[in-house]
Parts: C-alpha cells; structure tokens; sequence
C-alpha cells in the first residue's frame, strides 16, 4: 500500500510539472508574439489540468490573437462558468464578441467589468473605443485616465503604467495634467528617455512646442546607443487600395465627398497606386461654404472603423486603421481664398493653405477614383516644382511649401520625431535627411560614446532641463 500511495503521488507530481511546463510554454510564445505557436502548449496544458481557470483564459487570449474569435468567446464563456468573477474573463468575452461584429453585446460585457470595478481602466477604454454614443465615450476616456492616476498612486505598480496613464491623460486632453503627473513620477517611469518622450508628447498638447522640440531631444538622445526595433511590416500598395476602396464605400455611403491627396495622389499619379515606401494612405474631405461635415460621427457609427480617443468631434484630422492600413483623414475648409487643411486646433500647429479646386474623377489602372481638378497645381504646392521626382526623405509636415503660419519648433518636432523613429528601425540616412529639413538647428550626441546620430545644422548645447521656454507655436 505505501508504494502505490508513493507511486500515485509521483504521477501528480510529473502531471503538475507537465502541465506547468506547458503553460508556460504557452505564454512566453504569447510574449513572444507568436499565438499560434502558442496554442499546442496551452490546450495540452488544459487537457493535462482541465478547469484550471488561469490556463482556460490563457488559451482564450492565444485563439484571440491568432483570429480565431469564436474558439476565444467559447473559452472566455467557459472561464466565466468556472468563476462568474472573474473580470478578465468578462473584459475578453467583450473582446472576442467586438472581434465578432457582436458591437452591444461586446459593451454589455465591458460595462458588466467597469460596474465591478471602477479601476478596470482597460474595460473603460473599450468602451470608448467602440461606443456610438459621444457622451459615453468622453465619460469612459475621463474614467479610464482617473482608475490609472489611482493604481500609480497606490500600491508599487509596474513602471509601464506610469507610460499608459501619460497617454491616458492626454486623450482625456488634460495636458497640463500629464505633465506634472510626469514630473512628479519620473523616477517610477520605465527609463529617462521615456520620462523625456512623455513630457514632449504633454508639452506639444499644450501648445509649448518648443519645449516639446527639447524634450524629445532629450528622448533621442537617451536612446543614442540602444539596437534598432524590429521593421515594421511592409508596407502592400495592393491591400492599400483595398483599404482606400473600403473608406470610399464608407464615405459615400454617408454623402461625404472624398478625393486622394497627399502622397496617395502622388503615387497614383506616378504609378497609379500608392507610394511602395509609404506607410499610410491619404484621403481628403472638401468641404463647402458653411458646410458641417461629422467625420467624427461616421468614425464612431461604422463598427468597422475605431476613433481615436484623442479625437474629438469637430476635428479637422483623424489617423485610422483600416483592413490593417493606416488612413490619414484630412479636412479641407474654405477660408477666404484658400482651402486650408490642419493637423490640430493650436495656434501655430502643423497646417496647410492650397489654391480653391473642386472635384474631377480619374482613371487609375482601370479604377476611377475622385481627386482635385488641377492634380498637378495641388502636388506642385504640396511637394514643390521637383514633385516628380522620387524623394523617400522629404516630409510635408516639415518641409511643404504650402505650410502656413506654422511655428518653426512645431516643424523641428516633426523632424526629430521622425528621425528617431527612423533611427529606431535603423536607417540613418532617412533619418538625417530628416533632421536637416528642421528649421531649428539639431545635432545630437549619444551618451557615453564619441558618435554622432546624424547631424542637422549644428550643435545645441543647453541641457534639457534648462529653464522653462515660452511657448512656440503636433503629431
């Protein structure tokens, strides 16, 4: 008898090491991005273990992210059967059924969350993510910023918290805010460069754009020898078009008048599809005298579409996603004898005047597509007399001959920003071609080594802390 009882407990020794092992298998191919590969090891793990709640929500979580949505809801119903309070199991329930097209169900399951619990920030923000109604997605964007401001100040939280409760606050546009939540915490923050990227982020929301400019020097600068980010996916012209075929239905279908612009135009012109070293796809909106167009609205009612929490109605830009391509939305207003286009609300923000043109349509590659009536006019004044020639480096926000009254720290922002992000992938010859359209003089040394990132017009010397700078005149 005593060594079947020794025999037996070294079965559920080795079945507790089989399935532990397995799990976590499961989740550091999770970590690693890797879904799929993760869902052998976590449904082995189940079977070895059934009714272990934290390997049921592990595989949700695994079907969910290699879009499988239905075989996600099934665990998360499953999780939410083994323990009714379990709250993630209810925030990815809400998750799965959003991936469904299941839009009121899927906010039915995030509310259940939030009335449990006022700090479950991530279900405050799906919410807003998904609802059709402005009031409830302004309330779940304030509460989301104010259940993260409560966990940083409670507790001994992990330093990338203090990161998401910075964007939080700014998309509750509270920018003043952040910036002394910054201030206060840098020390918790994950690293300098991160307390440096934040507080420009803060500061250009407040319309100090200099020091905004400062601060992400600071940022780069703190980066200067960290190994470069893995590249981001190829950009597809082909699923591009796809993209822009799928907003247009969108937008006719709610009567606004859409055109290609932007280095979408130029692509099509040139090839006629978009730019093969893109990153997005442009579109305009054209506005009439005194006309009110909601793009903000139209966002928020299409389940297929997600507004940006930082966006607000009477935006005049939006950044989507799209079928997994980026959409840059730009409004069109006349103003005087101009059509003037602008990034933010801010005196001294990035914005561009253009002679008044209507609409014609074109053909491009067999599809007909609506653009300005004087294509050539429009890209000449957007990109310069040279727009025909190839330029991977030039920037509009930085360098368009059509920018108008826009603060030379504004444009120097733009510049560093994208040259670190540039960098960051590793390319240090878009980044210095970046670097030298800013207006503002720039050359950064990196910490603790004799090299340079690539240089701009000259040194700036002063430190980033230095006194506080009067406001200049976004992203």
């Amino acid at each position: 008898m005593k060594a079947r009882t020794a025999e037996s407990d070294a079965e559920r020794q080795a079945l507790a090491a089989t399935w532990q092992a397995c799990l976590q298998a499961g989740q550091r191919c999770l970590a690693a991005g890797r879904p799929d590969d993760a869902i052998p090891h976590l449904r082995l793990a189940n079977y070895l273990q059934p009714g272990h709640v934290p390997i049921v929500l592990t595989l949700a979580i695994a079907w969910l992210r290699a879009g499988h949505a239905d075989k996600a809801l099934a665990c998360f119903d499953e999780g939410l059967c083994l323990d009714p309070a379990e709250l993630q199991a209810q925030h990815g329930r809400g998750l799965a059924l959003d991936a469904l097209d299941e839009r009121e169900e899927a906010l039915a399951a995030f509310r259940a969350v939030t009335a449990a619990s006022r700090d479950a920030w991530p279900s405050w923000q799906s919410i807003a993510d998904i609802t059709p109604d402005e009031a409830e997605r302004i309330h779940a964007i304030d509460q989301a910023a104010d259940a993260l401001v409560r966990l940083c100040t409670s507790g001994q939280p992990a330093a990338r918290l203090f990161t998401t409760c910075t964007a939080a606050l700014l998309d509750a546009h509270r920018g003043r805010v952040a910036a002394t939540f910054i201030a206060d915490n840098a020390s918790r923050f994950p690293d300098a460069a991160t307390v440096h990227d934040c507080l420009a982020r803060a500061r250009y929301e407040t319309g100090d754009f200099r020091e905004a400019f400062r601060q992400k020097q600071g940022a780069v600068s703190q980066r200067g020898g960290q190994e470069p980010e893995r590249p981001p996916a190829r950009f597809s012209p082909d699923a591009a078009v796809g993209a822009l075929r799928g907003i247009g239905e969108i937008l006719d279908a709610a009567g606004i008048p859409f055109f290609l612009a932007a280095g979408t135009l130029l692509g099509f012109y040139r090839s006629g599809q978009p730019l093969p070293y893109d990153r997005d796809v442009d579109i305009g909106i054209l506005a009439g005298p005194d006309q009110l167009i909601d793009i903000a609205r139209t966002i928020r009612d299409h389940s297929g579409l997600m507004l940006a929490r930082r966006a607000r109605p009477g935006d005049r830009y939006f950044a989507l996603t799209f079928k997994g391509i980026g959409v840059d939305t730009f409004l069109y207003e006349p103003s005087g004898d101009a059509l003037h286009c602008r990034l933010g609300r801010l005196a001294g923000d990035v914005a561009w005047r253009f002679t008044p043109f209507r609409l014609k349509t074109a053909s491009f590659n067999g599809a007909t597509w609506p653009i300005p009536d004087n294509p050539e006019r429009y890209l000449a004044e957007t990109y310069g007399p040279g727009w025909q020639k190839p330029d991977q480096g030039f920037a509009s926000v930085i360098s368009s001959p059509a920018l108008y009254q826009v603060d030379p720290y504004t444009r120097a922002y733009y510049a560093i920003s994208r040259a670190d992000k540039a960098l960051r992938q590793g390319d240090s010859v878009k980044a210095g071609a970046l670097l030298r359209q800013s207006p503002v003089r720039v050359a950064l040394a990196r910490p603790g080594d004799e090299g340079r990132l690539p240089a701009g017009q000259a040194d700036i010397t002063a430190p980033w802390g230095e006194e506080h700078l009067d406001p200049g005149s976004r992203n």
